[in-house]
């Protein structure tokens, strides 16, 4: 039995004449006949009372005809939802995400993605960048918001990575520590100080990030410690004196509590923050239609300043 026996049969059912359910269905009346016996032979049911001068439904084509109907609404239920998550109007979303990053725009971006695609069943999970790589390759996020930090060739293969944003480097630093009359400070006059970082099961690459940044830029191998398990208690250590943080201008610049820090716009060192995904051949419309969005909210972010972000 197919569908389209059922829409034969509850055509007939409506009109209680295969000529006129013939015409509707536009097949020739023999056709439509020999449907209904090929149904009625495959149930071992007599649906339909019929002579040459009335069709009738039997009590058994009644109680049929009620399920008959459900099963083809629920047809068609399916094929719109599929329509739907073909064009990203309904599914899943799930988004791994460094929330002292992203917490300038994703929210933003989110309110916009929700006005559009109310169907869409959106999970945003709070990682660090190490997290969200094994989490897309494992499938249970669909789309990360991270960095591309010791990321193997393996992985490297497996990934789609699309830049996002760029911007220079902060340091921050308790208010003591250098006078505004010494001039702009660089990063080498900080290579003695503690760089404060995140506690080990919640750093991830962070560590290797600002490694790098105080080599190429200052020099120096920088002397970590690990006081914190979040961005605002680092900041709240820099500021306290236990020393200097280094972020990323797109975490510091949009902080509502003011805090004391340089932007370092005249080092070469850029911090990059990119969408990535899963390789796949035809990537969800879901994460198409969200990067699209969150692309159109992030270019026009401007720092506290007001001057326009690096890209």
């Amino acid at each position: 039995m197919e569908l389209r026996h059922l829409r034969y049969f509850v055509t007939v059912a409506e009109d209680l004449s295969f000529r006129r359910a013939a015409e509707r269905l536009h097949l020739s009346h023999p056709t439509l006949t020999k449907q209904i016996g090929d149904l009625e032979n495959e149930l071992g049911l007599k649906l339909f009372n019929r002579n040459p001068r009335r069709v009738e439904l039997t009590e058994v084509g009644r109680g049929f005809l009620v399920d008959a109907r459900r099963t083809l609404v629920s047809a068609q239920q399916a094929v719109a939802h599929a329509h739907e998550v073909a064009t990203g109007e309904r599914g899943r979303l799930s988004i791994g995400s460094i929330s002292s990053t992203t917490h300038a725009f994703l929210n933003d971006a989110l309110d916009r993605f929700r006005e559009l695609f109310p169907l869409v069943e959106v999970t945003v999970l709070h990682m660090d960048n190490r997290a969200q790589i094994e989490a897309l390759l494992n499938g249970s996020i669909t789309l990360g918001l991270g960095y591309l930090v010791n990321l193997d060739e393996r992985s490297r293969e497996q990934l789609a990575t699309k830049l996002l944003l760029r911007c220079a480097y902060c340091l921050v630093y308790p208010k003591h520590r250098w006078s505004a009359k010494r001039g702009s400070p660089q990063l080498s006059d900080f290579r003695d100080d503690n760089f404060l970082s995140f506690l080990p099961d919640v750093g991830g690459d962070y560590e290797s990030v600002i490694r790098t940044v105080c080599r190429q830029e200052g020099g120096f191998e920088p002397k970590f410690l690990s006081v914190g398990n979040n961005f605002e208690s680092l900041v709240s250590m820099a500021t306290a004196g236990r020393g200097v943080f280094l972020a990323n201008k797109i975490s510091v610049g949009y902080r509502k509590s003011p805090i004391n820090f340089h932007v370092l716009n005249e080092a070469k060192s850029r911090f990059e923050l990119y969408v990535i995904q899963k390789k796949d051949s035809e990537p969800p419309a879901t994460v198409n239609n969200f990067v699209r969005i969150l692309f159109e909210v992030v270019r026009p972010l401007a720092n506290t300043a007001g001057e326009a972000l690096d890209r």
